[in-house]
């Protein structure tokens, strides 16, 4: 992807994986720009051991601070292949994953899967159960109903969406973490874990980084960052947050150490049978696509939990969202609503989200 990629081009790879999860870049995804905004953003930083590629469905970028380690490319091959390994598990874009196969038996059988599998998927089903259903995992019948799986947004009839509704249902979902198995109870029904899985193979490589003794780090999947340590004597990396309105420019910037950060925001694209705006987040209880907030960002102790709680509070609505994260642990979220001004923004800050540097 070059650097001027635009949203469009943007969005065409960070959904390729994941229409339903997170998708607005805190820290710039584009190929080769990621490590000069953390320059800008942080003065004075090393020049970091870096490796950028491409999974699901978009460019990862994990750069390393601590230059004095030895065996630095094993170690970065092996937290590369943690995440590749999460991507081939969990697509749902590929018969061949586990994923695939537990979407395929549904309402017929329980499936033995990789371990880490399980894992999400119990993660999912828990956060899904803390969120009253507004995130869940089995939304894939109503992204495929939208046409977001094959590059023909439309609008649905009702009747076919209230089909798709009959179909999503996290408590539905069977997970046997001893036996390693996972089965979906209604026929018909699948599973799409790209509002997690994706901060979950963020988790896995900064285990990897951590196991290995690095102790200064940053990972950004698409937007799902987790920052290791603090940069050389500061006190935190200083993460930007995409505007939600325009593109290629910040709202403000957030100071984060030992830390996930992500935002979920919805955009736009035109329905080819009548012109309308489809977004890519739907709230999996109507099958409605809201436009409650710009966007939401969270930060947690896990990327997988940011991952998916932002989610789910853009979804919910500011208010509902900030009652949400005050009761969580470890949870903090900045939402940011339409000003009145055009084209401004007011920023709604919760738990004990830092403050944002404009």
């Amino acid at each position: 992807m070059k650097n001027q990629s635009t949203r469009r081009e943007f969005l065409k790879y960070s959904l390729s994986f994941a229409v339903g999860g997170a998708t607005v870049a805190i820290l710039n995804p584009y190929i080769g720009i990621g490590d000069r905004i953390l320059d800008f953003l942080n003065p004075g930083l090393e020049k970091p051991f870096k490796k950028s590629f491409l999974s699901m469905g978009s460019f990862v970028d994990i750069s390393i601070y601590d230059q004095q380690m030895k065996h630095l490319p094993y170690i970065m091959a092996k937290a590369e292949e943690e995440i590749l390994a999460v991507d081939r598990l969990m697509s749902s874009f590929t018969e061949q994953s586990d994923l695939a196969k537990v979407n395929r038996a549904a309402g017929y059988d329980r499936v033995a899967v990789d371990p880490r599998l399980c894992e999400v998927m119990a993660s999912a089903k828990e956060i899904a159960r803390r969120t009253d259903g507004v995130f869940d995992p089995t939304v894939l019948p109503l992204l495929k109903l939208y046409g977001l799986r094959d590059n023909a947004p439309r609008i649905p009839e009702h009747r076919r969406i209230e089909q798709a509704l009959a179909l999503v249902d996290y408590r539905k979902i069977d997970v046997d973490p001893v036996k390693h198995q996972i089965g979906l109870e209604k026929q018909g029904a699948s599973a799409d874990l790209g509002g997690i899985a994706v901060g979950y193979a963020v988790d896995r490589a900064v285990a990897v980084l951590k196991a290995h003794g690095i102790q200064r780090a940053v990972i950004n999947a698409g937007g799902e960052i987790y920052a290791l340590g603090t940069p050389k004597d500061q006190e935190g990396w200083q993460i930007g947050i995409q505007h939600p309105c325009i593109p290629n420019r910040l709202a403000g910037k957030v100071v984060i150490a030992d830390k996930a950060i992500s935002t979920s925001g919805n955009y736009e694209s035109k329905a080819r049978d009548d012109n309308r705006h489809l977004g890519h987040l739907f709230d999996p209880k109507t099958g409605a696509m809201p436009d409650p907030m710009l966007s939401a960002t969270v930060i947690a102790d896990t990327t997988m939990e940011a991952d998916a709680i932002s989610t789910a509070t853009f979804l919910m609505g500011a208010k509902n969202a900030v009652r949400f994260v005050e009761d969580q642990q470890n949870v903090d979220g900045a939402f940011l609503l339409a000003a009145s001004a055009r084209g401004g923004i007011e920023t709604i800050r919760s738990g004990g989200f830092p403050k944002i540097i404009g």
